[in-house]
């Protein structure tokens, strides 16, 4: 029996034994990550020199029993979209920190399948904590934190935000970097609005307010909420925000919309306010009018040609003095044809703005 004929049914059969334990394996090890956390979001306003205890939830969505580690991080930054960044060892410190005041009431807890189990942890600020935002998170895995600290864990983690808000000389200050639309001139009612937020003081603002949408008559066509979810934006931080305008009405015109948004604390908001102004073309109507302008201007230009060639032609059988004059003559109906399609093309703009604006 030729072994070569053998051990390649072998191989594949071990192939095949191979892949299937290995997809059982990444398929229970997603399943025993599983892991969920809430609150999501801790925000609370609290005096230097306090102590206060806090609680988390942690449940268990794997199918078995699974051990879940905790630890404590500061949160630096935050990406486009509201994504927190969490700093690291090699991470610079910002003045907003928050994990050193967190003690964890334990490291690990064990939480049956499908269960639930309730986690303090206390937040101790000093007498001397800077006032303002300050901003971390209890993160959750199913790796110890060493590991991952070493480059061992292959896990991956879940987190809450820990926003505190230290009382004191608050400074709250933003600005509008960016108001603006994709595209200067639209086809239709779908407009999209850029705006970005800057965060120059130095707590939590969570900016919000109505944009409003005004024709070229200054009637206000349409009302947006800005920020409605009332995203966050970190101190010294940038963010970026969308707002799309929807109608199946017709639009024509010039339009302009005004963003007056709010922040800060009941009592002492604060306001910024920005402008932009686009235009609204539908070309389903301006496309098919601009040609009937245009086969009318050629209808009345060929036509004045063509009757300035025969007044022409007649009167070259008289003197050249008569002929001269014919021509000076006739260069009236030239002008009365520009004349004419002026009028007829503002009229025509006028007819749209009063029909779609």
């Amino acid at each position: 029996m030729n072994f070569a004929s053998i051990s390649v049914p072998i191989i594949k059969l071990l192939s095949i034994i191979f892949l299937f334990l290995f997809t059982i394996n990444f398929t229970l090890a997603q399943d025993v990550a599983g892991v969920g956390i809430k609150p999501a979001i801790i925000e609370d306003k609290i005096d230097p020199n306090t102590v206060k205890t806090y609680s988390v939830e942690l449940k268990n969505l794997s199918p078995v029993e699974q051990t879940f580690y905790l630890s404590k991080r500061d949160i630096i930054d935050v990406r486009e979209g509201g994504v927190p960044v969490f700093a690291d060892a090699h991470s610079q410190k910002t003045g907003f920190e928050l994990s050193d005041w967190i003690s964890l009431e334990k490291d690990s807890v064990t939480i049956p399948a499908g269960m639930s189990q309730g986690v303090n942890f206390t937040l101790n600020v000093p007498e001397n904590a800077v006032p303002g935002g300050h901003f971390g998170g209890i993160m959750v895995s199913v790796e110890p934190p060493e590991m991952k600290t070493s480059g061992a864990g292959i896990g991956y983690e879940v987190a809450n935000i820990v926003s505190i808000r230290v009382s004191g000389d608050v400074l709250e200050s933003a600005q509008i970097r960016q108001f603006s639309t994709e595209k200067f001139i639209h086809s239709g009612i779908d407009v999209n609005f850029l705006i970005r937020v800057e965060n120059e003081g130095n707590t939590l603002i969570k900016p919000t307010g109505p944009l409003e949408i005004n024709n070229m008559f200054g009637k206000k066509v349409a009302t947006l909420q800005f920020n409605e979810t009332l995203s966050g934006v970190f101190p010294r931080a940038t963010e970026n925000f969308e707002i799309k305008w929807e109608d199946d009405q017709v639009g024509f015109g010039r339009y302009e919309a005004i963003l007056s948004a709010v922040y800060g604390d009941d009592g002492r908001k604060s306001t910024m306010s920005s402008t932009v102004t686009f235009w609204v073309l539908p070309m389903n109507i301006v496309g098919p009018a601009l040609g009937v302008l245009v086969v009318l201007f050629l209808i009345i230009y060929f036509g004045v040609k063509i009757y300035i060639k025969r007044t022409v032609t007649i009167m070259t059988s008289g003197s050249n003095r008569r002929l001269v004059r014919s021509r000076k003559q006739n260069e009236f109906p030239v002008l009365m044809v520009f004349v004419t399609m002026l009028i007829i093309t503002t009229l025509f703009g006028v007819i749209l703005l009063l029909l779609f604006s």
